[in-house]
């Protein structure tokens, strides 16, 4: 396909496309045309625009008509635009590109607006990333065939620098690869494997970005870590998942801890924090693997793992907001109720481990077994989640938050100032009302304040 093929958008120009169609040359490039060859419904997580034939003040002046702009990369041409009531697009001007080092910042970029299409598209970093549609004929660039290697399923590499100028590349086709069910082509294959340690030169954030796309976008994201592996880019990437690969368990586990982990990964709905947590919840085997009376156990590896899944997503510069919740997640993956628990067991686990995360926690529990084909703790899930449902409709004090007093009128009543007894004496209350929820009320619950007072005052 190359200027001859047609293909439909699905949708009428918008108004201000056609202002720039009018005034010169308008193309749609990037994911969107990758994802319509594709066939695919959903919209690409960027849309993105070339413009050619109209200078950068000429079309800022074009599009303020329609909304806001915003010129982001003067150097590199490139527009924010959002138009009134839309989304915002990117829309840049044609450049070419040439590597003076390794990294994705090391280049001398030529930005023109008179530069051809096909020089812009040659740049980027695949060939099926690599085609441009027509806005106004509606027909196909395609300078690299990449509409060809989507057809063979193939990813296949512009050119044999493309990693040296930015090793994030790498990632990125182990995303496609993943998300759309792709086959590496041999010699990009070929060159990651002798290029992986590049990696190591990409900043946290941008590893994240592509890790994330990975995990939300594909329906098994494990096939990339599998990838990952078997060229040698996941131990620049996550050495601590590697690591894993071989690592035995028990009779409850078919799989080594790598593959059970990234199993897991597959088996989790499409919800970050629950896929990572799947991803990284067992971690902590390989340090605490051990063997009791023949077997092997892995005591407190929930805790190990907690520190990893720390370490890593730290490192990868998640928010602290987004960690936390992930390690909580690990940290707390296994809880142990069963049927013959009393009520107050089951309390006492709503209030460890927060309302708000028991169905995370519980899709990452299942996960955990639908990996193991553990078909006894999906039946045990099924039953404490209506055992949950039952207890939220008639108790609802899980947390000091719920208590019917609190710090300031403990104060009140004791007389005494704010201070660590303050808390203390909170969370005996709410150990008190978990127990029986009876006692969640003013008069129950100032007598207990005050006979602890008591207690305080004679043992001082």
């Amino acid at each position: 396909m190359n200027g001859k093929d047609r293909i439909e958008i699905g949708r009428n120009l918008y108004d201000w496309e056609i202002t720039l169609i009018d005034e010169g040359e308008l193309y749609l490039v990037g994911g969107a045309v990758r994802n319509l060859l594709f066939g695919l419904k959903e919209k690409s997580f960027d849309e993105d625009y070339l413009v050619r034939g109209i200078s950068a003040d000429k079309l800022i002046t074009l599009l303020e008509k329609y909304g806001r702009t915003d010129l982001v990369g003067k150097s590199f041409g490139v527009i924010k635009f959002t138009p009134a009531g839309s989304k915002t697009v990117d829309i840049a001007l044609p450049r070419t590109e040439h590597s003076t080092g390794l990294g994705h910042r090391d280049f001398e970029v030529n930005t023109d607006f008179n530069i051809r299409v096909e020089e812009d598209l040659v740049r980027r970093d695949y060939t099926m990333n690599s085609i441009a549609l027509n806005m106004k004929n509606m027909l196909l660039i395609d300078p690299l065939k990449g509409s060809k290697d989507i057809g063979k399923n193939l990813i296949r590499v512009n050119k044999r620098e493309s990693f040296k100028e930015d090793p994030l590349r790498m990632l990125r086709g182990v995303q496609f690869l993943s998300r759309f069910k792709m086959d590496m082509e041999s010699a990009t294959r070929d060159l990651i494997e002798r290029e992986a340690h590049l990696i190591t030169e990409v900043s946290g954030e941008r590893l994240k970005e592509e890790l994330n796309k990975m995990l939300l976008l594909s329906d098994k994201p494990g096939d990339g870590f599998i990838f990952m592996h078997e060229t040698g880019l996941l131990r620049y990437i996550l050495p601590e998942l590697e690591e894993t690969f071989g690592i035995e368990q028990n009779e409850y586990h078919p799989d080594d801890v790598f593959h059970h982990s990234i199993n897991s990964c597959n088996m989790a709905p499409r919800k970050l924090n629950v896929r990572w947590s799947a991803l990284l919840h067992d971690l902590g085997k390989k340090s605490a693997k051990r063997k009791k009376n023949e077997r092997i156990v892995f005591y407190g590896h929930e805790v190990k793992s907690e520190k990893i899944a720390q370490d890593i997503l730290s490192r990868l510069k998640f928010s602290k907001r987004f960690t936390s919740n992930v390690c909580h997640l690990v940290r707390h993956h296994m809880f142990n109720i069963t049927e013959d628990c009393r009520d107050s067991t089951v309390r006492r686990f709503l209030s460890r481990v927060g309302i708000d995360n028991i169905d995370d926690l519980f899709a990452l529990r299942e996960a955990d077994a639908l990996s193991r084909g553990d078909t006894e703790s999906i039946q045990n899930l099924k039953w404490l989640k209506g055992k949950i449902e039952m207890l939220l409709e008639t108790d609802s004090s899980f947390k000091i938050g719920d208590l019917e007093i609190d710090g300031l009128d403990i104060m009140k009543i004791t007389g005494v100032e704010s201070g660590p007894w303050i808390g203390e004496i909170l969370r005996q209350l709410l150990e008190e009302v978990i127990e029986d929820p009876s006692f969640n009320n003013r008069e129950k619950l100032t007598k207990i304040v005050a006979k602890e007072y008591k207690r305080r005052i004679k043992q001082e």
